[in-house]
C-alpha cells in the first residue's frame, strides 16, 4: 500500500475514533450538568444549556463532512472549532481528544499529490513521530512510586478470577518493567529492522488493556475503549510493511512544518511536564497514576446544602465531608477530570457559589503529582 493511500486511510481512522469517543462522552460537549467548565477566559459563560446542542450537533457534522470528503475545508473547520469547544470548556482537553486534532492538523500539510514524495512522505514520518511519542512520554510518565501499586494493581485485577493470588503477584513484579517497556517500543518504532517484533508487542498491548478496562473486565472508562482499537489500526497503518519511497530526500524533512509542529508539541513541550510546569494530559500522561489530585473539605453546613446529586460523591464522618472532584467528574461526564490546577480551583468557587458559603465552609486540598526531573 503507497504511503499516500496510508495517508487517507489514517485520516478517515481518526475520524471514526474521534466520533465514537465524543458519542460516548456526550455530556461534556452538551447537556445539562453539574460540575461546571473551565473558560479559558474568565467570566465567558459560553452557550448555556440546551443550546449547547447545537455546538455538539455542529461538532458532529463537521466529523461527518470531512469523512465525507478529500477537501481540507471542512477538516479546517473541524480543527478549528475543536479549538473553541476547548476554550469553552478545558476539561474537553482530554488525552485521545489532542491527540486526534493535532493528527488531523499534521495531515493538512500532506497536498493530495501522488507525484510529490517529498511531501507526503515528511507528512508520513511526522505521523510516524507523533505516535512513537505518544508511547516513549506514556512509558516516562509511568516512571514513578505510585504507578505499580495503584494504577497496575488495579488493572490485573480484571484477571484475578482466572489467576490465582500467587499468579497475580509475579504479573505484578512485571508491572515495574512497563514505563520501560513501553518507552521502549517507541523508540524501536521508529528503527525499522525492529518493526516486524514491536509492532505484534503494541497491538497485543492495547488488546490486554482492553480486556482488562473493557466489559470482560473493569468496564472503566468507555471512552478510550475506541482510542485502543484505533491506536492499534494506527500502528499497522503506520508501522507495518511500509516501503520507502525511492525519490524521498531526507533533507526535506526538516524543511517542513509538520515535523517541527510534532517535535515541539509531543517532545519539547512534555518535558515540562516532568517538572509540573505543563499538562499532564497534553503529555502522554496515560494511566500513569502520577496526576495532580483534589479534594474539597466541606463543613456540616456546606453539605448540607448541596444538592442531592452531588452529596453521592461525598464521603461523610463525624469531622468532615469530602468531595471527590475526580469522581463526579468521571460518573456525570463520562470521562476523567482534566488534572490540572485551574480546573480543580474553579470547581471549588463553584461549590463555595452553589452552597452560599465561604473559603473556611469549603477548603481547598490540592496534592501536586510527582516531580519526574528537577530543572
Amino acid at each position: 500500500m503507497r504511503l499516500t493511500q496510508r495517508l487517507q486511510l489514517i485520516k478517515l481512522t481518526v475520524l471514526i475514533g474521534l466520533l465514537a469517543s465524543i458519542i460516548l462522552s456526550h455530556p461534556l460537549w452538551a447537556g445539562d450538568r453539574w460540575f461546571p467548565k473551565t473558560t479559558l477566559i474568565e467570566d465567558y459563560f459560553g452557550v448555556p444549556y440546551p443550546y449547547d446542542y447545537i455546538q455538539f450537533a455542529v461538532l458532529i457534522l463537521l466529523i461527518i463532512f470531512s469523512f465525507s470528503t478529500q477537501k481540507k475545508f471542512p477538516t479546517v473547520l473541524l480543527i478549528l472549532f475543536s479549538v473553541y469547544m476547548c476554550f469553552d470548556d478545558q476539561n474537553r482537553l482530554q488525552p485521545w481528544f489532542y491527540n486526534y486534532i493535532l493528527i488531523l492538523f499534521i495531515l493538512l500539510f500532506y497536498r493530495h499529490r501522488v507525484d510529490e514524495p517529498n511531501n507526503y512522505t515528511t507528512v508520513f514520518i511526522s505521523l510516524q513521530l507523533l505516535v512513537a511519542l505518544i508511547y516513549i512520554f506514556s512509558g516516562i510518565q509511568k516512571m514513578n512510586s505510585s504507578f505499580v501499586p495503584d494504577t497496575f494493581e488495579w488493572m490485573i485485577s480484571a484477571f484475578d478470577t482466572v489467576l490465582s493470588k500467587r499468579q497475580l503477584g509475579i504479573v505484578t513484579k512485571f508491572g515495574y518493567v512497563i514505563p520501560y517497556f513501553e518507552l521502549s517500543i517507541g523508540v524501536l518504532l521508529l528503527v525499522k529492522q525492529f518493526r516486524f517484533i514491536v509492532v505484534p508487542l503494541v497491538i497485543l498491548m492495547h488488546i490486554l488493556i482492553l480486556i482488562m478496562l473493557g466489559p470482560t473486565g473493569k468496564s472503566y472508562n468507555s471512552v478510550v475503549w475506541p482510542w485502543n482499537i484505533i491506536m492499534i489500526a494506527l500502528i499497522l497503518l503506520l508501522f507495518a510493511d511500509v516501503k520507502q519511497e525511492r525519490f524521498f530526500d531526507i533533507s526535506f524533512l526538516f524543511k517542513g512544518l509538520s515535523f517541527y509542529i510534532v517535535i515541539t508539541l509531543m517532545l519539547i513541550f512534555p518535558i515540562f511536564s516532568l517538572n509540573n510546569q505543563y499538562d499532564s494530559y497534553l503529555s502522554s500522561s496515560l494511566y500513569s497514576s502520577n496526576l495532580n489530585e483534589c479534594q474539597l473539605i466541606l463543613t456540616d453546613k456546606a453539605y448540607n446544602r448541596l444538592p442531592n446529586d452531588l452529596k453521592a460523591f461525598c464521603t461523610t464522618n463525624v469531622d468532615h465531608n469530602v468531595l471527590y472532584i475526580k469522581k463526579w467528574v468521571e460518573e456525570e461526564l463520562n470521562v476523567p477530570c482534566v488534572p490540572e490546577y485551574r480546573i480543580f480551583r474553579n470547581a471549588h468557587h463553584y461549590i463555595i457559589q452553589l452552597t452560599q458559603t465561604d473559603l473556611k465552609e469549603v477548603k481547598f486540598n490540592f496534592i501536586e503529582r510527582e516531580k519526574l526531573i528537577e530543572f
